[in-house]
């Protein structure tokens, strides 16, 4: 008979080895896991402290836009009340001008009764003043000479005239220099225009009509400032043509800078008074 052969397996190492594999990946589940986790608290607090910083910009961004809010709201209630009393100052203006324009009206009728009286007296005058109302009469820019058939219906027209309007005349202007600025402007025979406001004489040399309109408005920004109302008077001396026509026609564009400059405040108005002959000066006897 054949003897039959017997296998035995020894089972207790591979126990062992299957027990060490089942560590090995137990350990490294357990790393992974705690990877993980870390790594999840480490998002979890970036995320909380994005939060945080959003949730505080968030508080920063409506305190600056209520204090946006309470600021417009106090520049538009400010707005309101600055063009209200703009509006008013306007009004106040307007009536204030229309006011002295018909004081202006009146005293220019009366200065021209005292003128003619002047020319009525023409004849019995001294021959200083003699000179004087010729010379005026010779000027380009007033009006032309009186007729010597028109003298005594002027004299006529003085004689009906009361003694109270030169008095009305004088009252008036002392009113109305109360409420405007006179300027003098005066192109003598040198070619110098000489400025006079109030107490003070400013010369001025100009070599066109925009070297005079801008060193008049330079002047008028350097004065302090005006009343409602600005009358500017113009005479020359017995100079060239041409220079009085560049300080003439510079007038109206130099009044209208000014006028827009001041914005409704000030009211700037002009009149060419004319020839005015120099001021000679004589021996006393």
């Amino acid at each position: 008979m054949k003897s039959i052969k017997r296998l035995s397996l020894q089972l207790t190492p591979l126990l062992d080895l299957l027990l060490i594999v089942i560590f090995a990946q137990y350990l490294e589940m357990e790393q992974t896991t705690q990877a993980v986790t870390e790594k999840r608290t480490d998002d979890l607090a970036v995320l909380e402290y994005r939060l945080d910083e959003a949730e505080q910009n968030l508080a920063f961004s409506k305190e600056v836009l209520a204090e946006s809010q309470r600021l417009r709201f106090q520049a538009e209630e400010e707005l309101k009340a600055a063009q209200k009393m703009r509006a008013a100052d306007q009004l106040k203006a307007a009536a204030d001008q229309d006011e002295m324009s018909g004081r202006l009206k009146d005293v220019s009728d009366q200065r021209d009764k005292i003128l003619s009286a002047l020319k009525t007296a023409y004849q019995n005058s001294s021959i200083e003043i003699s000179k004087i109302i010729e010379a005026l009469s010779r000027g380009g820019t007033t009006p032309q000479p009186i007729a010597p058939e028109k003298v005594e219906e002027l004299a006529k027209d003085v004689e009906q005239s009361q003694p109270r309007d030169l008095a009305t005349f004088l009252l008036a202007y002392e009113e109305i220099r109360k409420r405007c600025d006179i300027w003098e402007i005066h192109i003598n025979s040198q070619e110098v225009i000489d400025v006079h406001v109030g107490e003070k004489t400013f010369s001025i040399r100009a070599v066109s009509e925009d070297d005079f309109q801008e060193k008049l408005f330079n002047l008028y920004k350097s004065l302090p400032q005006t009343k409602g109302l600005v009358i500017i008077l113009v005479s020359y001396g017995e100079v060239r043509a041409a220079m009085r026509q560049q300080v003439l026609s510079s007038l109206p564009a130099v009044t209208d800078r000014m006028r827009s400059d001041a914005d409704g405040r000030t009211r700037f108005e002009y009149a060419v008074v004319g020839f005015l002959p120099e001021i000679e000066s004589t021996n006393a006897e």
